[in-house]
């Protein structure tokens, strides 16, 4: 039946159990406020907003000299001549 060593050992799993969850909580709580912190650092450069700064999104235009896709705000001259991008 029971024992006074099985009640013992009954109680020392439960105790171990108990912690290890706690720890594993506790773990994953630093991991996600790590997480939040290096989220937080990263989304003021992501993109500003129009009115003060660069457009997070732009659409792509086919140059047409080269025909490679560029963002027409931003486009670097390609080295041809007749290129219309970076005067």
């Amino acid at each position: 039946m029971l024992s006074l060593s099985k009640i013992l050992l009954l109680i020392v799993v439960v105790v171990a159990v108990w912690f290890g969850w706690r720890w594993y909580q506790r773990v994953g709580d630093v991991g996600r406020e790590k997480l939040r912190e290096r989220d937080a650092a990263r989304r003021p450069q992501a993109g500003r907003s129009s009115s003060g700064g660069a457009v997070g999104a732009e659409d792509m235009e086919k140059c047409p000299e080269c025909g490679a896709y560029v963002a027409p705000r931003s486009a670097v001259a390609c080295g041809r001549p007749a290129c219309p991008y970076g005067r």
